[in-house]
């Protein structure tokens, strides 16, 4: 008899102790007017997929869309149906007098190495807006190190962290600076050159085609990037 319930409470402690492992789910998220978009999905993500893409523009891991922490994050006009698969529930609402959440803006200038201080030691990070047209992906072009968020390559963003050891921070958006792209005609067709926020005006900082480059004529912006047509080739500004 003994032996017959140690069998039964071996398996049954064994199953209380362990993580609860959702099952594979699916969600669609989708990058609107070209914008980094999250998506959050209520568990910590072990792993992501793309299941069918919906968009004209490419989804690429990595490049135009993944994964981090709770959720996926899709960005250049990327929409896909993702699978994913996570553990544990919904994200904790922490409360006061525990570690908080907190939002802190931080912009790489000249594609240089930026080291943003939070004022506590950060525990989980994530990109809520970026800000530049240079992608901002986890682990390549932004991170987090004891209690800094870093950028390079030219990613700005707002970011939300989570940390111990001081008060949430809330630190004041910072303006963001120009940034410059190069948009060509290939063949004296019509080519549109996305870019990673909504413009608000743009213009030509160096022609470099022989075709002639004309504002209105041959070359245009509207919200969601630049445009080019009649063999025109450019180095061109927007902010």
């Amino acid at each position: 008899m003994k032996k017959i319930w140690l069998y039964v409470a071996l398996p049954l402690a064994a199953a209380l102790f362990m993580p609860a492992v959702a099952s594979a789910q699916q969600l669609t998220c989708e990058s609107h007017n070209y914008q980094q978009e999250f998506c959050p999905t209520g568990v910590t993500i072990t792993r992501a997929w793309l299941v069918a893409q919906r968009s004209r523009a490419p989804c690429i891991e990595g490049q135009t869309w993944g994964h981090q922490n709770n959720g996926i994050w899709v960005t250049q006009g990327c929409e896909g149906d993702f699978g994913f698969q996570g553990v544990g529930g919904p994200p904790v609402v922490v409360a006061p007098g525990r570690p908080g959440t907190g939002r802190i803006t931080c912009e790489s200038r000249n594609y240089q190495q930026q080291y943003c201080p939070t004022g506590q030691q950060i525990t989980s990070a994530w990109v809520i807006e970026q800000r530049s047209s240079a992608p901002c992906v986890q682990g390549r072009s932004w991170g987090f190190q004891g209690g800094d968020i870093w950028v390079t390559e030219g990613c700005a963003a707002d970011f939300g962290i989570q940390g111990r050891g001081g008060p949430p921070v809330v630190v004041a958006p910072q303006p963001i600076y120009p940034a410059t792209m190069v948009c060509s005609s290939i063949n004296y067709q019509q080519n549109f050159c996305a870019t990673a926020r909504p413009i608000g005006r743009a213009w030509l900082i160096a022609q470099r085609s022989r075709s002639a480059c004309m504002q209105g004529r041959t070359w245009g912006y509207d919200e969601g990037g630049i445009w080019v047509s009649q063999g025109c080739e450019g180095e061109f500004g927007f902010d």
